[in-house]
């Protein structure tokens, strides 16, 4: 992947700074993009294991229902 690296002017404080970018992004605003990356990811991450969780369910009831079965064919009941 490459990476454009240059410098733009910006203020602060009421000052112009010279800042460093790649690709038009400079620290500041990369370290914003990661955090929002970041959240979305624990988002994500929440919702798998909300579905997880649902699979899971399914697959103890399935094991419920074949261990009933099992107990009836064992047992004649």
């Amino acid at each position: 992947m490459t990476h454009i690296i240059s410098e733009r002017t910006t203020m602060s404080q009421g000052m112009p700074i010279t800042v460093t970018t790649v690709n038009g992004m400079d620290r500041v605003e990369i370290n914003n993009k990661l955090h929002e990356i970041g959240d979305q990811l624990l988002k994500l991450k929440m919702e798998q294991q909300y579905y997880v969780e649902m699979r899971n369910q399914i697959d103890r009831q399935n094991e419920m229902i074949e261990m009933g079965d099992l107990f009836d064919q064992l047992f004649g009941g």
